[in-house]
């Protein structure tokens, strides 16, 4: 988030890429490489309305899909709405 605040998206996109494509989670090398000086903590009331806004919808999970303001239930994947929808 404190890389996105920057507003690079093609840094964000390097930034993601580096962590989620990483073989190994190195979070020391990630921050050398991508240093936060305040930034981090600057983020700190985000995390917060996003931690609050999750449990005011009962969200206890990701990915948690909604279709026109429900929930889709874990017994159906992203996968079968083609099915549902048609």
């Amino acid at each position: 988030m404190a890389i996105a605040d920057k507003g690079n998206p093609e840094e964000t996109k390097k930034a993601l890429d580096d962590w989620y494509l990483a073989e190994k989670k190195d979070y020391a090398a990630f921050a050398s490489k991508y240093p936060m000086n305040g930034e981090l903590k600057a983020q700190e009331a985000n995390i917060q309305s996003m931690l609050s806004w999750s449990e005011l919808e009962n969200i206890t999970y990701t990915p948690t899909i909604f279709i026109d303001g429900h929930e889709l239930p874990k017994a159906y994947a992203v996968e079968d709405l083609k099915y549902v929808l048609e």
